[in-house]
């Protein structure tokens, strides 16, 4: 579906006209022929992300702009059906969400413990994931399959390392122009199962890739968040 091209610092994925959907800098809707995932620096602390991401461009990027700190040679892919996903995965920055709502919050100055915790500076983190079809969807179909793909990252990290997701993670979802239709993607329909697969075994590969004798629990992160607290529930 997509072309690649990919250096230690960048992987950008080609597609004339892809419809892109993402969460990532300057994040929204978009059309374009590229996607980029790019490698910033050890100890990168920058704010002002448009701007960085100009300079590395040398101007505007056209297409989603998705950052980590972990390097593109990590970077892994998987095919299934009408879905395509990329991911890189680093995870030294878990994020955990205690299901009993009790949590590692400090009520009285609202840090976690996680954040508490010091050390050196963590290892490369964040989880980014692209995941394409040769389908046409609306901008609805986008949003869905975006949700879809949220959903399988998080179980898939669940499932492996113990968190939801990193405090940095983001994602991109691109469909065709020209495809055939697909009106939904939610995880009954084709494209959906499709692209759950996909994130799925790319985010696994792509954490094989980084760690050679398996990802960090969450417990032994120097950085990260725990959520916490107990929300008031009513009868609407």
């Amino acid at each position: 579906m997509f072309e690649y091209e990919r250096t230690a610092e960048r992987l950008t994925l080609c597609r004339p006209g892809t419809r892109w959907l993402s969460n990532g800098i300057d994040g929204g809707s978009a059309r374009a022929a590229t996607a980029h995932n790019l490698t910033v620096p050890a100890g990168f602390d920058r704010t002002d992300l448009e701007a960085y991401v100009a300079e590395r461009f040398e101007g505007p990027p056209a297409g989603p702009t998705l950052l980590t700190g972990v390097s593109q040679t990590h970077a892994r892919g998987a095919r299934y059906g009408p879905a395509e996903a990329v991911a890189t995965a680093g995870v030294s920055n878990p994020a955990t969400l205690p299901v009993d709502g009790t949590g590692g919050l400090d009520a009285t100055d609202g840090v976690s413990k996680a954040d508490r915790r010091q050390g050196d500076r963590p290892d490369p983190g964040t989880v980014n994931v692209f995941v394409g079809t040769d389908r046409a969807l609306s901008e609805a179909g986008r949003v869905e399959l975006l949700a879809t793909a949220v959903e399988a990252k998080t179980a898939t990290l669940l499932g492996t390392v113990g968190c939801t997701g990193t405090t940095s993670d983001a994602i991109a979802v691109g469909s065709a122009v020209d495809g055939a239709p697909a009106e939904f993607a939610g995880s009954a329909t084709e494209l959906g199962n499709a692209a759950r697969v996909c994130v799925r075994d790319a985010v696994r590969s792509a954490l094989a890739a980084r760690y050679e004798e398996g990802p960090p629990a969450p417990t032994e992160a120097t950085h990260g968040t725990e959520t916490a607290g107990s929300a008031s529930t009513f009868e609407p």
